[in-house]
């Protein structure tokens, strides 16, 4: 609460105003995310699951015997589900979550699924910098599953500090780890605009929980959602677009919206295959396999530690 609080005041208080995307997880949010992984327009997550189910024998091989399986960021849990039954006697898998609450339900029902499995659900903010909910053993099989894309939702230099944390705080021998590619503008759009509306409830939910867990009294109706493409940058970008002046209050503090002002709340970035492989290499990866879908929509990767 303390540090959700912080990081609201300080992105509240920038000229350039901005929200971490990872404020979206609470469990509501993390609902919100499900449906949208269903939804007509959103490709990545069908796409990424026929990738892992087209290709687990071969993904199962690589992660190899005896795995520590570590997901961070794991939501539903569904496309772990996907490979985990083809893997050669798994030792365990530790998925973690900003939500705990969501994350411990969720593996409740895993783990009728997974019986043979030790399952040990933590909640844990991996894009900060707090100590491992868990013990780590560096002579263990250590393989963390990072898919979805979510490499994309940081900066470039940011991607390439957290990819060296796997390899130095988490002792990963391996990454199997997905990455959305460049792709027409009008597919990315309404990706992340859906007709239904449910992106634009998820990025409202960040405004919800000011409201709920620190006091806010925003008008979440004064806000409209955005998705916008950054072409230079070969990103969407999401923000919240106030439609008038909105004076809002937060744990007694104040803070202006101006009318047409915009919160910045998620980058998400598209890759080329060469664009990927030289962000691995920067943080001491390489790129040991490629499997892409045939519209070239999506990519998943086998990353070795470089020597």
């Amino acid at each position: 609460m303390k540090l959700f609080l912080q990081e609201v005041s300080l992105g509240l208080s920038k000229k350039n105003k901005k929200l971490s995307s990872k404020w979206f997880y609470d469990f509501h949010g993390s609902k919100l995310f499900e449906q949208i992984t269903k939804l007509e327009e959103y490709y990545p997550t069908r796409t990424e699951r026929k990738i892992l189910k087209d290709n687990k024998i071969e993904i199962a091989n690589k992660i190899g015997k005896n795995v520590v399986l570590i997901e961070p960021g794991a939501g539903d849990t569904k496309k772990i589900a996907i490979f985990l039954s083809s893997l050669d006697k798994p030792k365990k898998y530790i998925p973690l979550d900003i939500s705990e609450d969501y994350i411990t339900k969720i593996s409740q029902g895993f783990k009728k699924k997974f019986p043979k499995i030790a399952i040990t659900p933590k909640g844990y903010d991996f894009s900060g910098n707090n100590k491992l909910p868990f013990k780590i053993n560096s002579s263990e099989n250590i393989v963390i599953f990072f898919p979805g894309s979510t490499i994309g939702n940081f900066e470039k230099k940011d991607a390439i500090k957290f990819l060296k944390k796997l390899k130095s705080k988490f002792k990963a021998k391996k990454i199997i780890i997905g990455a959305d590619l460049v792709k027409d503008i009008p597919t990315l759009i309404s990706a992340y605009n859906d007709k239904k509306g449910i992106t634009a409830k998820f990025n409202k939910n960040i405004l919800q929980r000011i409201n709920t867990e620190l006091g806010g009294d925003i008008n979440l109706n004064s806000y409209k959602h955005l998705a916008i493409y950054n072409k230079s940058k070969k990103r969407i970008e999401m923000r919240l677009k106030s439609k008038k002046n909105n004076n809002i209050r937060i744990n007694g503090s104040k803070y202006l919206i101006k009318k047409n002002e915009e919160i910045h709340t998620e980058n998400s970035h598209k890759y080329t295959i060469k664009s990927f492989k030289n962000l691995a290499n920067e943080a001491g990866w390489k790129i040991n396999k490629t499997w892409v879908d045939d519209k070239k929509l999506f990519s998943v990767h086998c990353l070795d530690l470089a020597l």
